[in-house]
């Protein structure tokens, strides 16, 4: 009777095991679709959204370059310009579209997950009190993001240093500004939108438009000055920049 009762203990609780394993291998199973369908989708989008990012850039230089043709711009100009074009956006694809983006995606995958920074923690005002050891590192690439631009910005303009502070400042506060307006509205962001950035960036503006000017001055000194302008068309539009 009691070897009876221990076979019956013996195959219910086998029973409910096995139907227990069942249903947890069962819920893997899901899980394991459900990631793969969520990276299939997640790949899809971005890869739509990267060929609508490239086709619309490449499509505004193009319509740039067509207007500096007609205006009479010269090959060095245009040359220059669509360096200086391709740097401007390089620097919003890692400040914005590379993490922001992910944003948008989040919109067309909603079971993508994102693991970001939460929402009240996504700007900072106090300049240099908070900075850290850590922060170091960042504040001097901040810096050096910047020099391209102020290095670039007057050899295709006739502006000068104050023009290109201000220039390099609003650059700056616009891409904090969109940092914390799609953080704001995505609830998440993977960029902080930091008072110190605009500081160093600007820092990086200003060191770019001293490294212009000694440029300029090193070029003319190899030349001997700005009376006698040489055959090289590069060095022809390095001499005559008006800032100095």
């Amino acid at each position: 009777m009691i070897k009876k009762l221990l076979l019956v203990i013996f195959f219910t609780v086998a029973v409910v095991t096995a139907g227990s394993y069942s249903g947890v291998a069962s819920a893997a199973e899901s899980d394991s679709v459900r990631l793969k369908n969520n990276t299939a989708q997640y790949q899809k989008v971005n890869s739509v959204i990267q060929f609508a990012t490239l086709l619309t850039v490449g499509a505004v230089w193009l319509s740039i370059v067509v207007f500096l043709r007609s205006r009479k711009r010269s090959f060095v100009y245009v040359l220059l310009f669509t360096v200086f074009y391709v740097y401007l956006y390089k620097v919003i694809d890692y400040t914005l579209l590379q993490y922001q983006s992910l944003l948008v995606l989040k919109h067309f995958v909603p079971d993508l997950m994102l693991n970001g920074i939460q929402q009240g923690k996504t700007i900072n005002l106090a300049p240099l009190i908070t900075l850290t050891a850590a922060d170091l590192q960042t504040s001097l690439l901040n810096i050096l993001l910047f020099i391209p631009f102020g290095v670039g910005l007057p050899f295709i303009t006739d502006w000068h240093k104050k023009q290109v502070f201000i220039a390099g400042v609003l650059l700056s506060v616009s891409i904090e500004l969109l940092q914390l307006v799609t953080g704001l509205l995505g609830h998440i962001t993977f960029r902080v939108a930091d008072i110190n950035d605009v500081l160093f960036n600007t820092l990086g503006t200003m060191a770019g438009y001293l490294l212009f000017i000694s440029i300029v001055r090193i070029v003319r000194r190899a030349y001997g000055g700005t009376k006698k302008l040489p055959a090289n068309p590069l060095v022809q539009h390095i001499i005559e920049r008006p800032q100095l």
